[in-house]
């Protein structure tokens, strides 16, 4: 069976929605409540924008940007990854080590061709 390439610009959108709405979920409480003396905050403002930015990839010039962002997002990942390592393997490490996964896709592909 060959693989259906067609799909292939399907799925990256469907990744960077996917990751845009993970940020949304997970972060916008907190981003709203606007603690500056927390880091959390500081976390769910960074993660917001760059998954805004991984969005909009495909309309920038520039790829350094995207670079970023999917480095950000990856980060993340892996600090809340290694923040709940303690715990046994629960729903919230697999979705973490599964943006981690998407935002190195998007280091790695900035581009949606």
């Amino acid at each position: 069976m060959k693989p259906v390439k067609a799909m292939y610009p399907v799925s990256v959108w469907i990744m960077k929605i996917g990751l845009l709405l993970f940020a949304y979920a997970q972060y916008f409480k907190t981003f709203s409540q606007f603690h500056l003396d927390d880091l959390q905050f500081y976390i769910a403002v960074v993660f917001l924008i760059a998954a805004v930015i991984i969005l909009i990839s495909d309309f920038l010039k520039d790829y350094t940007l995207v670079i970023i962002s999917g480095l950000a997002i990856a980060g993340i990942s892996v600090y809340n990854i290694i923040d709940r390592l303690d715990n046994r393997l629960n729903d919230s490490l697999v979705l973490y080590i599964i943006i981690a996964a998407i935002a190195l896709f998007m280091m790695s592909k900035p581009k949606n061709k």
